[in-house]
């Protein structure tokens, strides 16, 4: 699959939590990057959460630029709506050899 990053422009932001030690946690988005992105395709399926197995619910997912500070705590806005990061996948593109980092978005605020 050969996805091309032009869907527009993103913007990653880092969740901090700023908490002292042992209180609840109290979170704050400082700004990690803005990159351009390309959505990969992915199945809707229900949440059916059973067991043991983690779940993870998946609204969108994007392709961009590889950058290893993107984690699972981050915050991804695009076209206006507001993601959570549920999942990280830095790889290699199969085609072109760059290096990727894929996310699953999961949405917070529509």
């Amino acid at each position: 699959m050969r996805v091309i990053l032009d869907a527009g422009i993103c913007t990653i932001n880092k969740k901090i939590n700023f908490a002292p030690a042992g209180a609840k946690p109290v979170f704050t988005e400082q700004p990690l990057t803005r990159c351009w992105y390309g959505v990969l395709n992915h199945e809707v399926t229900p949440d059916r959460p059973t067991g043991n197995r983690e779940e993870v619910h998946t609204d969108l997912r994007v392709r961009i630029l590889q950058n290893r500070r993107v984690d699972n705590h981050c915050v991804v806005i695009a076209e206006g709506i507001r993601y959570e990061v549920t999942r990280v996948y830095h790889s290699r593109d199969d085609y072109s050899g760059e290096l990727i980092s894929d996310l699953n978005l999961a949405v917070i605020e529509p």
